[in-house]
């Protein structure tokens, strides 16, 4: 069912991605900052990078687990997306990378990894497996999301290597996994995002 709607659901999610990027840069630059406009913000926020992932989680996991197990995780992913959300709009950091996973990333990872060759052939061949893989992947990202474990910005200030050896590390690992794996690249892309975050210095 949701599955046939993946191109655009996932052109969609790109393209909120970007927005989500750019809209601070393009606000500063034409000197249009307002509260109506972060409180907007955190909106697009909640629905693009918190229902919108949460829904796509449920709709996944419910062709194979019950529809309470299935909400359970997903209900669980989208709460901790918005408590997410709303420290991230009320604290400020003054780390260069994020304190905790964002939701732009997690909602990419999530999307990416119902669409593997993997995650197909467990939730067919070994359910038991496909379950425990469900909760872990689920307990994985909604714990970070909450969490202080520093996560990679891929925000840039300037363009030295030296400074942003983790972002080109990330952005050049996402190129070639997809280039070479296409919707499987996020078995290359998280691991890899996951191990630059361990190398951040706190």
């Amino acid at each position: 069912m949701i599955q046939d709607r993946f191109d655009l659901a996932l052109i969609a999610l790109v393209a909120a991605a970007i927005a989500d990027f750019l809209d601070g840069f393009v606000a500063r630059m034409l000197k249009v900052e307002s509260v109506f406009g972060n409180f907007m913000d955190s909106m697009a926020d909640v629905i693009s990078f918190g229902l919108f992932p949460s829904l796509w989680w449920y709709f996944t996991l419910s062709e194979s687990l019950s529809v309470l197990w299935a909400s359970g995780l997903a209900s669980l992913l989208f709460a901790c997306a918005l408590l997410r959300l709303v420290r991230f709009s009320v604290y400020e950091s003054k780390s260069i990378h994020f304190e905790g996973l964002p939701t732009p990333a997690m909602a990419l990872f999530v999307v990416l990894i119902t669409q593997t060759e993997l995650f197909d052939q467990m939730a067919y061949f070994t359910p038991v497996w496909f379950e425990r893989a469900a909760v872990v992947l689920t307990l994985l990202f909604s714990g970070w999301m909450v969490s202080k474990f520093p996560a990679v910005s891929l925000k840039f200030k300037d363009y030295t290597f030296k400074k942003n050896a983790l972002r080109y590390l990330v952005i050049v690992s996402a190129i070639i996994g997809f280039i070479l794996l296409r919707e499987e690249l996020v078995l290359v892309l998280l691991p890899t995002y996951a191990v630059s975050s361990l190398l951040i210095k706190r």
